[in-house]
């Protein structure tokens, strides 16, 4: 039976002097049912993650890893220029610096929405090789994101034809923002989104809107389309795993985070947001696979 893990989003979590703040959070997020905790490790040290696993060892949490190609938490001007060469090679020092910190796994968010399609395909080639050659062959997933080149539906499709062994997390929030639609609509988007399950192998599940990329309240009866449409994009994603990788592992990260991702003055914070959200969508998940 595939094992479903719930990660946490340390996104908007400040992490205080030598991260005692992390360390306190760390704590409450094992005994809420997380199995470990995804990082942005922009701006962090070499001693920032030898502390951080050592942190996640002492309360037993795993960790992924967030890493870009370029423009790491998007901070400055996007830099001008930069080839898929250049945005392999800063992909391979990320994955050197996130090795300290040992992800299972690593979500990546790559390329870029400038390049040319085939300029996306010529960069996804050299990042495999790249993670082959640092001893990250079948952990890293390349995320579905806005900036990034895997950022619509279709330039997607058109690079998994080209590179079939890339590996993706599925932020469909992105998509749903960027086309202005639900993806269930269209024959065509449909079809694209049957050829895209199978490279899924680590999944944001964040519920967004045709107008925003966080929904603020996900059971509000106001956003019971775009509920449904996102539980069974995932449940079909889950089941696929069952079905072809019975013995494997995915992990699921309830992706909500703070203003301006997250509106003022909504219910919940967006931490409870992605607790309850988690807890909801385990349930759920180990439903379809009768678990």
């Amino acid at each position: 039976m595939v094992v479903l893990s719930r990660f946490r989003t340390l996104w908007g979590l400040e992490p205080g002097p030598q991260q005692s703040e992390w360390k306190k959070k760390f704590v409450e997020l094992k005994a809420h049912g997380y199995a470990g905790v995804e990082v942005d490790i922009t701006s962090k040290s070499p001693e920032d993650l030898q502390l951080l696993r050592k942190n996640c060892d002492e309360i037993g949490l795993e960790t992924s890893a967030l890493i870009f190609s370029s423009w790491p938490a998007y901070i400055g001007q996007r830099p001008r220029g930069l080839t898929p060469d250049d945005h392999a090679e800063f992909f391979r020092s990320q994955l050197r610096l996130a090795s300290i910190m040992k992800p299972v796994r690593v979500n990546a968010q790559s390329g870029a929405d400038h390049f040319s399609w085939d300029d996306s395909v010529t960069f996804y080639k050299k990042a495999l090789q790249v993670e082959k050659e640092e001893g990250f062959d079948g952990r890293v997933c390349h995320e579905t994101h806005r900036n990034r080149s895997l950022f619509t539906p279709y330039a997607t499709d058109y690079i998994l034809q080209r590179v079939p062994g890339l590996t993706i997390t599925a932020d469909i929030s992105h998509w749903v923002v960027a086309c202005e639609r639900l993806l269930d609509i269209n024959e065509e988007d449909q079809e694209i989104i049957d050829r895209v399950i199978p490279h899924v192998g680590h999944l944001h599940t964040r519920i967004g809107t045709t107008q925003a990329s966080q929904c603020p309240e996900p059971l509000n009866p106001a956003f019971a389309v775009e509920r449904e449409f996102f539980d069974k994009l995932w449940v079909r994603i889950v089941k696929h795993k069952q079905a072809t990788d019975p013995n494997g592992r995915l992990v699921f990260v309830p992706e909500y985070g703070p203003f301006p991702y997250h509106p003022i003055n909504s219910a919940q914070s967006h931490g409870d947001l992605a607790d309850s959200e988690g807890k909801r969508l385990e349930e759920l998940f180990k439903s379809a696979l009768g678990q």
